[in-house]
């Protein structure tokens, strides 16, 4: 039941029209889609903070989309760690990508070896000279 919800409101957010015939024509399109063949108990306060966390990077979104529209080329590229925390669920995890990926200024490239942290590259401002940028494995500057 919560897959078929999220599934219906992933529609929603996607298709910006929350009247009758399209909440319709999502239902069935989150019915129609393959289900688990078993189920697993989904943890539904790390659900529910995964969820909040995926609204609140909606209004950072639109924040660095503005920042990038101003400051594009002053950018530099930058591999930095973001801790793991949705484990054993597909749905924890992709609600963690996709938070993660929504931003314009950020993408998940990956899990690092260790498995405890996702490998993230990050548009930001250059670091200053001598500040020690590439120094450390969580701050390796890219280009």
């Amino acid at each position: 039941m919560i897959t078929i919800a999220l599934r219906l409101l992933i529609w929603c957010l996607l298709s910006a029209d929350l009247g009758a015939t399209n909440v319709a024509i999502g239902l069935a399109v989150a019915l129609a889609l393959p289900q688990a063949r078993r189920s697993r108990h989904l943890p539904i306060r790390q659900l529910l903070r995964l969820l909040l966390a995926s609204l609140v990077a909606i209004p950072v979104a639109y924040g660095e989309a503005v920042r990038l529209l101003l400051m594009g080329q002053r950018l530099e590229g930058r591999l930095e760690p973001s801790p793991l925390t949705a484990r054993g669920s597909a749905l924890l995890t992709f609600l963690e990508v996709f938070r993660i990926t929504l931003t314009p200024l950020t993408i998940a490239l990956g899990v690092e070896p260790g498995g405890q942290a996702y490998r993230v590259h990050r548009m930001a401002r250059p670091l200053p000279p001598g500040s020690g940028a590439g120094t450390t494995p969580d701050s390796r500057e890219v280009r």
